[in-house]
C-alpha cells in the first residue's frame, strides 16, 4: 500500500480499507505523546493552529487529485462548518489542553472509552434502546475510565493535585462521541476527501481568528522550540491530521462503522508503549485493570442483543 494508492481516487478495495484504517489507529496511539511533547513549550492554541494548518498541506492536494475539492452547496457549509468546530476546533484545543497535566497511557485507555460514550448518548439522543448487557458494558467501562484516570499511572491522576488534564481528555471522549452522532446525520452522501477538507478549512479560520484574539505572544517565539517539539508538531500536522483523516473515512467509505471502530482496540496498546519508551511514564497495575474492564464494556455494547 503506497501514498500514491492511498491518495487515488475511487472505491478502494476491503483489504486496503482494513491495511489503511489499522495504519491510521497505530499512528493515532503515538498522537498523545506527541501531542505531550509539543504544548512543553508551545501554547496548545498555537500548536492546534499549527496542526491544522500543516494537515492543510496534504489534505488539499489529496482532495484535488481525487476530484474532491469542490465548493460545498449552500446546504453542505453549515453541517460542515459545525462539525468542523466540535470535530476539530474545540476537540483539539480541549485535548492539547489537557496534554499538559494527563498522562499519554490514561490519554489512549480513555479514547478506547469512547463506544460507551457514543452508546450513552445514542440512548440519551437517539432513543435507542439499552439492554441489560449493553448497561453491564457501560458500568464496565465507565467504572474502567474512573480507575485508569485516577490510579492508572504512577504520579498522575485526578486523585493527585492538579489532575484537571485527565477531566479535559475525559470530556474530548464526550465531545468525540457527540461529533459521530452529528456525522451521521450531517455527513450522508459527502465524499470522504471533500469533507475533510471543507472541516479543516472553516477549522482553520476558526482557530485563526482565536490566535488572533487571545494568543498575545509573536510568532518569532516559535524560533527558540527545540527540533524535538518541532518533528511532534510536524508528525500530529502531515501524519496525524493530514494523512489519518483520509485513512480513516476511507476505510469508513468501505467498513461498517462498528468493524472500522473494531481496530480502536489496537490505540491504547500503541499508546501505552508510546508513553513507557517516549515520555518514561511508569504505571500501577491498576491501568491494565481499567484496561481491561474498558475494553470488556466496549465489547458488550457492540455485541449486545436486543
Amino acid at each position: 500500500m503506497s501514498l500514491k494508492n492511498i491518495l487515488a481516487p475511487g472505491v478502494i478495495s476491503e483489504r486496503n480499507a482494513v491495511a489503511e484504517t489499522v495504519l491510521c489507529v497505530l499512528l493515532w496511539g503515538v498522537s498523545f505523546a506527541a501531542m505531550k511533547i509539543s504544548v512543553a513549550r508551545v501554547e496548545p492554541l498555537l500548536a492546534v493552529w499549527l496542526r491544522i494548518s500543516l494537515g492543510l498541506f496534504l489534505i488539499i492536494p489529496a482532495a484535488r487529485y481525487r476530484g474532491e475539492s469542490r465548493r460545498p452547496y449552500r446546504d453542505e457549509a453549515v453541517p460542515l462548518l459545525v462539525l468542523a468546530f466540535f470535530g476539530i476546533v474545540f476537540h483539539q484545543n480541549i485535548q492539547f489542553a489537557g496534554m499538559r497535566g494527563a498522562g499519554v497511557a490514561n490519554s489512549n485507555w480513555m479514547i478506547a472509552a469512547t463506544p460507551a460514550a457514543v452508546a450513552v448518548l445514542g440512548a440519551i439522543f437517539l432513543k435507542e434502546r439499552v439492554n441489560a448487557a449493553a448497561m453491564s458494558g457501560l458500568l464496565s467501562a465507565g467504572a474502567g475510565v474512573l480507575l485508569v484516570m485516577g490510579l492508572g499511572t504512577k504520579g498522575l491522576g485526578i486523585f493527585a493535585a492538579g489532575g484537571t488534564g485527565d477531566l479535559l481528555i475525559a470530556a474530548s471522549v464526550v465531545n468525540w462521541a457527540v461529533f459521530q452522532i452529528m456525522s451521521r446525520k450531517l455527513l450522508r452522501g459527502c465524499a470522504p476527501a471533500f469533507a475533510i477538507l471543507w472541516m479543516n478549512i472553516f477549522a482553520f479560520l476558526m482557530q485563526s481568528l482565536a490566535v488572533f484574539v487571545f494568543w498575545p505572544q509573536d510568532f518569532w517565539g516559535l524560533l527558540r522550540v527545540p527540533m524535538r517539539d518541532w518533528c511532534a508538531i510536524l508528525f500530529l500536522g502531515c501524519v496525524c491530521s493530514g494523512l489519518c483523516y483520509i485513512l480513516w473515512y476511507d476505510g469508513l467509505s468501505v467498513l461498517t462503522a462498528a468493524r472500522a471502530s473494531a481496530f480502536l482496540f489496537l490505540q491504547p496498546v500503541v499508546g501505552v508503549a508510546a508513553a513507557y519508551f517516549f515520555m518514561g511514564e511508569r504505571f500501577t497495575p491498576y491501568i491494565y485493570a481499567g484496561g481491561a474492564m474498558i475494553l470488556a464494556g466496549v465489547w458488550l455494547i457492540n455485541n449486545a442483543k436486543d
